[in-house]
Protein backbone atom coordinates (compact mmCIF):
# COMPACT_ATOMS: atom_id res chain seq x y z
CA UNK A 1 0.00 0.00 0.00
CA UNK A 2 1.28 3.24 -0.94
CA UNK A 3 1.35 6.27 1.72
CA UNK A 4 0.64 9.73 0.85
CA UNK A 5 4.12 10.48 1.81
CA UNK A 6 5.34 8.35 -0.73
CA UNK A 7 3.39 9.76 -3.64
CA UNK A 8 4.88 12.31 -5.69
CA UNK A 9 3.55 15.70 -6.59
CA UNK A 10 1.50 14.48 -9.68
CA UNK A 11 0.20 11.38 -8.10
CA UNK A 12 -0.97 13.88 -5.08
CA UNK A 13 -2.77 16.29 -7.54
CA UNK A 14 -4.59 13.13 -9.32
CA UNK A 15 -5.47 12.03 -5.61
CA UNK A 16 -7.12 15.31 -4.80
CA UNK A 17 -8.62 15.26 -8.31
CA UNK A 18 -10.08 12.28 -7.58
CA UNK A 19 -11.40 13.67 -4.10
CA UNK A 20 -13.26 16.22 -5.80
CA UNK A 21 -14.48 13.98 -8.18
CA UNK A 22 -16.00 12.32 -5.93
CA UNK A 23 -17.66 15.47 -4.01
CA UNK A 24 -18.94 16.82 -7.08
CA UNK A 25 -20.80 13.30 -8.24
CA UNK A 26 -22.59 13.37 -4.70
CA UNK A 27 -23.44 17.04 -4.77
CA UNK A 28 -24.90 16.01 -8.44
CA UNK A 29 -26.95 13.52 -6.46
CA UNK A 30 -27.92 15.34 -4.14
CA UNK A 31 -29.30 18.10 -6.57
CA UNK A 32 -30.96 15.68 -8.79
CA UNK A 33 -32.72 14.21 -5.56
CA UNK A 34 -33.55 17.67 -4.07
CA UNK A 35 -35.43 18.78 -7.71
CA UNK A 36 -37.43 15.75 -7.38
CA UNK A 37 -38.62 15.94 -4.29
CA UNK A 38 -39.66 19.80 -4.85
CA UNK A 39 -41.54 18.98 -8.04
CA UNK A 40 -43.19 16.55 -6.33
CA UNK A 41 -44.03 18.73 -3.28
CA UNK A 42 -45.09 21.24 -6.00
CA UNK A 43 -47.50 18.99 -7.53
CA UNK A 44 -49.03 17.91 -4.02
CA UNK A 45 -49.32 21.28 -3.20
CA UNK A 46 -50.00 23.32 -5.83
CA UNK A 47 -52.43 21.37 -8.12
CA UNK A 48 -54.10 19.59 -5.15
CA UNK A 49 -55.88 17.22 -7.11
CA UNK A 50 -56.63 13.90 -5.70
CA UNK A 51 -56.55 12.32 -9.21
CA UNK A 52 -52.39 13.67 -9.72
CA UNK A 53 -51.57 13.35 -5.62
CA UNK A 54 -49.69 9.64 -7.08
CA UNK A 55 -47.57 11.51 -9.07
CA UNK A 56 -46.49 13.63 -6.09
CA UNK A 57 -45.46 11.37 -3.79
CA UNK A 58 -43.48 9.21 -6.77
CA UNK A 59 -41.53 11.97 -7.32
CA UNK A 60 -40.73 12.49 -3.45
CA UNK A 61 -40.10 9.15 -3.60
CA UNK A 62 -37.67 9.16 -6.75
CA UNK A 63 -35.94 12.25 -5.10
CA UNK A 64 -35.00 10.39 -2.01
CA UNK A 65 -33.90 6.97 -3.79
CA UNK A 66 -31.53 9.30 -5.97
CA UNK A 67 -30.21 11.31 -3.00
CA UNK A 68 -29.69 7.49 -1.14
CA UNK A 69 -27.99 6.16 -3.56
CA UNK A 70 -25.50 9.21 -4.62
CA UNK A 71 -24.46 9.06 -0.59
CA UNK A 72 -23.96 5.30 -0.80
CA UNK A 73 -21.82 5.46 -4.05
CA UNK A 74 -19.60 8.77 -2.25
CA UNK A 75 -19.08 6.66 0.57
CA UNK A 76 -18.73 3.42 -1.28
CA UNK A 77 -15.57 5.34 -3.33
CA UNK A 78 -14.51 7.55 -0.52
CA UNK A 79 -13.62 4.30 1.35
CA UNK A 80 -12.18 2.52 -2.13
CA UNK A 81 -9.73 5.72 -2.51
CA UNK A 82 -8.78 5.24 0.82
CA UNK A 83 -8.15 2.12 0.45
CA UNK A 84 -5.58 2.42 -2.12
CA UNK A 85 -3.63 5.58 -0.69
CA UNK A 86 -3.50 4.17 3.09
Amino acid sequence: MLTETDLGLTDRLALDRTHLANQRTLLAYTRTGIYFAFTGAGVLFILQQPAVNWIGWLAIAIGIVIATIGLINYLRMKRRIGRLYQ
